[in-house]
């Protein structure tokens, strides 16, 4: 069997669809190479406006006017031809040259590309999910010394979601917003920074409504309709929350391990410290108490899309699914309390 050729540092190919990383990986690369004087030293190509053959004869033609160059490949998938010339190039590449190729989605199959995979250091820039981004978020905080708890993280990632570029810019946000104060940075500081003011964020009110704390429920939504928060979302919430809850009833009599129920209940990796909560607070719904909740949130809906008064319709359901039923009162919303 063949012994596979070491990698290349003169040959970087960076791959995937996620920008910022791919970005940040450029930046590294040159920074590491040629430095921050960039006018001689850096030539950019464009995939489908050039031919291998071009770069490969740029790489090979030396410069009087600096020692180290590097050739930025960007949208290299579109490039078209084998690329012959490019495979002659990775046998005997230029030392003082580093070639970058960036590529959204490189077609594996071609030559050009399975031999660029082989030889030239690669690297990855896959969105991040689950787990993966908590981590790479939880770094960048550590790194800027940004004083942020742990359920800050959490509503930040629920708000933003996976995109690296607007979470680096909510952490810009926070950086300002703390001032180097060193106060710990909380999950209502975080709704503050990205605007929509002091409100109570969403994940809240969803664990209130899984405990069936029907007053606190009501509380954070009066707040969240201040703040401008739309009655529909709102009422998404508390839907997720029942569904949750609902099926957590079921999987409890499984007996299932740890990580399978939360896969089960749609927990990502880093949200699994929820667990517990979640399987405790559906230990206070009766499935006549479930149903009842279903049909005060479909009936909410329904008169929300028909232009209902926002704050009536949530309080009705609200009381409906929380408070005193056939089966019993909830202490919270029990009369006289």
């Amino acid at each position: 069997m063949a012994k596979a050729k070491p990698k290349t540092a003169a040959v970087h190919v960076i791959a995937g669809p996620d920008s910022f990383l791919a970005e940040e990986a450029v930046e590294n690369l040159l920074s590491s190479f040629v430095g921050g004087d960039r006018s001689d030293a850096v030539s950019v190509f464009r995939g489908e406006e050039t031919t291998w053959s071009r770069v490969v004869e740029a790489a090979r033609t030396g410069s009087l006017f600096v020692a180290r160059r590097a050739l930025l490949v960007r949208g290299a998938d579109a490039m078209k031809g084998e690329g012959d010339d490019l495979l002659s190039y990775l046998e005997d590449p230029a030392p003082e040259v580093r070639l970058i190729v960036l590529a959204v989605k490189p077609d594996k199959r071609r030559t050009v590309w399975k031999r660029l995979f082989e030889v030239a250091e690669v690297t990855p820039a896959e969105p991040l999910k689950g787990r993966s981004l908590r981590a790479f978020v939880a770094e960048r905080v550590k790194r800027r010394g940004l004083p942020l708890a742990e359920e800050a993280l959490d509503e930040l990632l629920e708000r933003v979601g996976a995109d690296l570029r607007r979470l680096m810019g909510e952490l810009d946000k926070l950086e300002a917003y703390s001032g180097g104060s060193g106060r710990r940075l909380t999950a209502e500081d975080v709704a503050a920074v990205s605007g929509r003011g002091f409100a109570q964020p969403l994940y809240l009110l969803a664990d209130a409504m899984a405990s069936r704390q029907g007053v606190r429920v009501l509380e954070l939504a009066e707040g969240l309709i201040e703040e401008g928060e739309e009655g529909l979302r709102i009422l998404a919430t508390l839907v997720r929350s029942l569904r949750q809850v609902r099926a957590a009833r079921a999987l409890s009599a499984l007996r299932l391990p740890r990580e399978e129920m939360a896969k089960r209940l749609g927990l990502p990796p880093n949200m699994i410290f929820k667990l517990p909560a979640i399987v405790e607070a559906a230990r206070q719904w009766s499935e006549v108490d479930l149903k009842r909740g279903w049909s005060a949130l479909a009936r909410a809906d329904r008169i929300l899309k028909r232009g209902a008064d926002v704050r009536a319709a949530l309080t009705g359901a609200v009381v409906a699914s929380c408070g005193p039923g056939p089966g019993g009162a909830s202490p919270e919303l029990r009369p006289g309390r």
